[in-house]
């Protein structure tokens, strides 16, 4: 009979990252627009840990410093901090998982010039941090949207005294014209709108 033997097994666990999903859609922004949530349907799991301790979401691609703004409510527990110069938002404060899921779902995006945004597409990264590990990134578009602005004109409501049997006359030589989104203008018009005597009256 051979003797028995005994073998102990140590089993040592490994950190899994956490694992984001459910991003991929566009966001449309229309130049003037409030404040508008990115993605709605960002979902977050993760194996082995039932709290997530930070995240970032990064305008990766497209960043236009003057312009792009994100934004977080800060709300049980989790902070948000933008950083224009880099197109970071960083979210921070251990909470659960579903707390992030939740915080992610609200993050917005915002173009503050109302005159003349950059029309490219902008990618937004998103990444969340166990505490060990960071999720691989997933992404999503905003694609920005101008609106005409429209010409602007300023600077006549002065008076010309014609004095019957004079030449033609300047009627006023003060006005401005700007257009923040256009260098041309097509046309324009110029009317007697009160007052025109048919038989006398020549522009």
């Amino acid at each position: 009979m051979s003797a028995s033997a005994e073998l102990i097994i140590t089993v040592t666990g490994v950190n899994d990252a956490p694992i984001l999903a459910g991003a991929g859609g566009t966001l449309s922004f229309t130049e003037g627009g409030s404040a508008a949530v990115i993605d709605s349907a960002v979902s977050l799991s993760d194996v082995d840990d039932a709290d997530i301790t930070s995240a970032t979401i990064t305008i990766s691609s497209g960043h236009v410093l003057s312009e792009d703004v994100l934004a977080f409510t800060d709300a049980n527990g989790i902070s948000g901090s933008w950083n224009s110069e880099t197109g970071v938002l960083t979210l921070s404060g251990s909470a659960t998982k579903a707390q992030y899921e939740a915080a992610l779902e609200t993050v917005t995006y915002q173009n503050t010039n109302t005159d003349d945004p950059n029309n490219g597409s902008r990618t937004v990264s998103w990444v969340v941090n166990d505490g060990i590990a960071n999720s691989s990134a997933i992404t999503s578009t905003i694609s920005v949207s101008d609106v005409n602005d429209a010409p602007i004109l300023a600077g006549a409501g002065g008076t010309l005294s014609f004095t019957e049997g004079g030449s033609a006359a300047v009627i006023d030589s003060a006005v401005s014209l700007s257009d923040v989104d256009d260098a041309d203008i097509t046309s324009a018009t110029i009317t007697i709108s009160s007052g025109h005597v048919l038989s006398e009256d020549v522009l």
